[in-house]
């Protein structure tokens, strides 16, 4: 399907999905003001049934662009879904140390990362006690209203493409290295996250412009936080047509770097092999 003012990226269907059934489906979102993913899961059987990338019309506004979704998308427009997550794709975020998080304050936590507007944004936090860090995070309150508007009913969870992320990489820490790191590609941004051990040292989300300027980031990273420098073990993650451009790059300058795996425990007809391996973590790893 290719909607009037929204391309089409990718589009996947379980044939299984059934419309009857959507009160036990979770729909989830990942949006940034360019494109979305769209993700479809029967909580009660624990399977991917629908799997959507999008690009949005760079004209329009983001809730333009989601008005545009939900009024040509038929399952999206459903109003009896189990749940719906909201994670956003922006630089609206902060993290914190859990022992010093002081909830009262996420906004600050946000507004000395990025920009903020108090009277136009909307603030929450999470808590990642696996990593031993708070996750405050911003977006635009209209995100919010307009979801509430359309789904006046369900359960609407609010989240930052942070907190998916680093519950992807969980399972896949590389628990015998003294420091590992972790990158996914997505367009021209990459989210790169650095552990000593199985603790979370450093997390950050950059724009770059080509190969050169990633591997500068990525050994200015690494500076902050590993002794190991180049020998440091990388893991990669991100949609397909960038990783393939970026790793022979990387080869030359990291001695140990290899693809990232998908995540374990949810169940996916074969149809979703579409997917490579590596692509999409943070949106599986969230079902």
């Amino acid at each position: 399907m290719r909607l009037a003012e929204t391309t089409q990226i990718i589009s996947i269907k379980d044939e299984r999905l059934d419309i009857d059934k959507i009160s036990q489906y979770r729909l989830s979102f990942f949006l940034s003001d360019k494109e979305c993913q769209v993700a479809v899961f029967d909580v009660k059987k624990k399977q991917l049934l629908l799997f959507e990338s999008l690009e949005f019309n760079p004209e329009k506004s983001l809730i333009k662009n989601l008005e545009t979704l939900y009024n040509e998308h038929i399952l999206i427009a459903a109003g009896f879904w189990k749940e719906i997550q909201v994670f956003m794709r922006n630089k609206q975020f902060a993290l914190i140390p859990i022992p010093v998080f002081d909830r009262s304050l996420a906004s600050q936590y946000v507004r000395l990362n990025e920009n903020v507007d108090s009277e136009k944004d909307e603030f929450h936090y999470k808590l990642m006690d696996e990593t031993g860090a708070a996750v405050a995070f911003g977006y635009p309150k209209e995100v919010k209203e307009w979801f509430r508007e359309k789904y006046p009913k369900l359960s609407l969870y609010f989240n930052h493409q942070s907190v998916a992320y680093l519950k992807g990489i969980q399972e896949q820490l590389k628990t015998k290295a003294p420091a590992s790191l972790y990158l996914s590609l997505n367009n021209n941004e990459v989210q790169i996250a650095g552990y000593n051990i199985e603790r979370l040292a450093i997390y950050n989300q950059f724009k770059f412009s080509d190969a050169n300027q990633l591997i500068k980031l990525v050994l200015l990273t690494l500076q902050q936080f590993s002794a190991e420098g180049q020998s440091t073990p990388i893991v990669l993650h991100g949609v397909k047509e960038h990783v393939d451009l970026i790793l022979p790059i990387l080869k030359k300058y990291f001695k140990h770097i290899e693809l990232g795996r998908r995540p374990s425990g949810i169940l996916m007809h074969p149809v979703f092999n579409e997917l490579e391996d590596q692509e999409y973590l943070e949106v599986l790893a969230n079902l």
